[in-house]
């Protein structure tokens, strides 16, 4: 009912049933009239839109090509701000640059786990360049919209924001003039915890550039604070000592570094679920970025390191 008809209904009972001047009468109506005005007034103004959510953080989107192939684009996301009645909230335009982005290569095991099988995505070997991501996020069940460059290719992305922490339902289009041959498919999201505690293994020697025996019985300690992580290894075996491996964590993608034995040592790393001793198992995947593989497309690297948590 228009928030003008109670007036006429106050008007007719008024006018029925009261025996009263004309000027109490108007009086009257002028009152009420005044608290209807405000009901309406109070009623329109509580039914402002909902902000977009924050969804912030860090996110690992799985993008299935037509052809099969599974890329991880690992990434830290940012969103902006906006002002909303003096308080801050998320204005749902989000956004990552190439230090905030990483891209693997990915393969689906039968037991279901999404295992690594490179470094560098559909578009390029790692280090890969001209990386960004820009888009919008409307409301949990709406539309998330962006674009993400791969290794200077561009590709657009439209999906559906389930909750603040999974998209779903999405494809991803190459823009013309892509030199990536990544013909475009499906993608879906979620927002990444990596798990942290002890997780135990073994390695190759960080002296070797490439991994020909992993010699090293391996305990490392994991722990994350404001997007870094932090590696304590402990080694036995050939190399009988400690040292530690940190870096930024994006998605579930890591690029650590360290000191050992007086030399500089970088690893690519990956968090991942494997199927081990019959059950879904947290482990980390490590490379040496010294490898010699890197600089030859299409050569397999050596992996320096799988550990689990027992």
């Amino acid at each position: 009912m228009p928030c003008t008809a109670p007036t006429r209904i106050v008007a007719s009972l008024f006018a029925r049933s009261l025996r009263l001047e004309p000027k109490i009468v108007a009086g009257l109506l002028l009152i009420a009239l005044g608290g209807l005005l405000v009901g309406c007034g109070s009623s329109k103004s509580s039914s402002g839109t909902m902000p977009p959510p924050n969804i912030a953080g860090s996110w690992e989107f799985l993008a299935t090509s037509s052809s099969g192939a599974i890329t991880g684009i690992e990434v830290q996301l940012t969103e902006g701000q906006q002002l909303v009645n003096g308080v801050e909230v998320p204005s749902g335009q989000i956004s990552a640059d190439s230090a905030q982005m990483n891209f693997v290569t990915l393969t689906t095991k039968a037991n279901q786990t999404t295992n690594i099988s490179g470094f560098g995505g559909s578009c390029g070997a790692i280090p890969t360049t001209s990386n960004s991501l820009s888009g919008t996020v409307s409301v949990v069940g709406g539309p998330i919209n962006f674009t993400f460059t791969a290794n200077g290719n561009v590709f657009n992305v439209t999906a559906n924001l389930s909750d603040a922490k999974t998209v779903l339902n999405g494809t991803y289009t190459p823009q013309a003039g892509n030199t990536c041959t990544d013909p475009g498919g499906t993608i879906t999201g979620l927002a990444i915890s990596v798990q942290t505690g002890q997780y135990l293994g073994k390695m190759c020697s960080p002296s070797e550039t490439s991994c020909s025996s992993t010699d090293d019985n391996v305990t490392a300690t994991v722990t994350s604070k404001s997007g870094q992580i932090t590696l304590a290894l402990a080694l036995t075996g050939t190399d009988n000592t400690t040292f530690n491996l940190a870096g930024p964590l994006i998605g579930n993608s890591v690029t650590v570094q360290g000191t050992f034995q007086g030399q500089s040592v970088t690893y690519y790393g990956y968090f991942e679920v494997v199927y081990s001793g019959g059950a879904n198992v947290a482990a980390i995947y490590l490379v040496n970025a010294a490898d010699p593989c890197f600089a030859n497309p299409g050569t397999t690297c050596s992996t320096a390191a799988i550990l689990q948590i027992p």
